[in-house]
């Protein structure tokens, strides 16, 4: 391997200083990374004064100057490690991932054997080790947008990613952002995360972004990583709450990345107003059946 290729990786904290500490005592040791930088993003309870017990010359931490979400806090990581330590690739992870350094290892040998690639990620795997139900989806046009605010319309959307074991490495168009690797020079050339938004559709809008200017994704398929599932924000927001920036971030989406005019902008509203009517009643129906069984 090139030991001149520099890799750091950026972990994004908010209120969830328990679980980035314990990943930062997983790959603290791994030698693969030169850099890990802790960026955390104005939290309001002990997580700057708890996580900066572990930094060290290879741990950093540094704190955003405002709460921007999820883009503005991990540029704020990247900025930092390709600005003032001229890293070369750089790692995204979320607190709640668990990783092994082969998996580090392997996203750099083949950076450099495949340097048509842009991202590259491991498998997803859930808690229990199992691939998840979209380990990678297709990058979400208007209509299918549109459908997945109902129930029903998620039916008629619903499409499985297999992961297909026989190749080496899986060309996708949408990687998960819980853990991928990037390179510095592709984040220049592409502005970097769009932080428009504050919470969800980055993966999408990044895939866009990629394709737009002709880069290439993929998923090395004997390679995996754990993720727990927004642990940080479900610590953060009620799930109303999430629903709401969820559709926030698909309208700015649609409207910047599908380039749709006022009357589709118009219905995509309308449907999400009728779609959180729609999700309040089946929550209540929930709660309801959980009360009696």
């Amino acid at each position: 391997m090139n030991n001149k290729l520099k890799t750091g990786l950026v972990v994004l904290n908010y209120n969830d200083y328990k679980t980035t500490i314990k990943l930062i005592k997983m790959i603290k040791n791994y030698k693969s990374i030169d850099l890990i930088v802790i960026v955390d993003n104005c939290s309001t309870d002990k997580s700057y004064k708890k996580i900066n017990e572990y930094t060290n010359n290879k741990i950093k931490l540094i704190k955003s100057d405002k709460n921007g979400g999820y883009a503005y806090g991990n540029n704020f990581g990247i900025h930092y490690l390709i600005e003032n330590h001229k890293c070369d690739i750089i790692f995204i992870a979320n607190p709640d991932v668990e990783f092994e350094e082969n998996l580090v290892i392997e996203i750099k040998r083949q950076f450099e054997k495949n340097t048509k690639y842009s991202v590259l990620s491991g498998v997803m795997l859930d808690i229990n080790g199992n691939v998840v139900k979209a380990p990678y989806w297709d990058i979400p046009s208007y209509r299918y947008d549109l459908l997945d605010y109902f129930f029903i319309g998620r039916r008629i959307n619903k499409k499985e990613f297999k992961i297909d074991y026989n190749k080496k490495i899986m060309d996708v168009e949408v990687v998960p952002g819980s853990f991928l690797a990037i390179k510095a020079k592709v984040l220049k050339d592409i502005a970097y995360y769009d932080e428009n938004t504050f919470l969800y559709c980055e993966e999408s809008i990044l895939a866009t972004k990629l394709k737009n200017k002709g880069y290439k994704s993929g998923i090395i398929t004997s390679f995996s990583y754990k993720h727990m599932h927004s642990v940080s924000i479900n610590k953060t927001f009620k799930k109303v709450d999430t629903v709401k920036i969820f559709y926030d971030s698909k309208l700015y989406y649609n409207k910047k990345y599908n380039k749709i005019g006022r009357f589709k902008e118009c219905i995509l509203k309308t449907a999400a107003k009728i779609s959180l009517l729609e999700y309040k009643v089946l929550e209540n129906i929930y709660i309801l059946k959980y009360k009696i069984n």
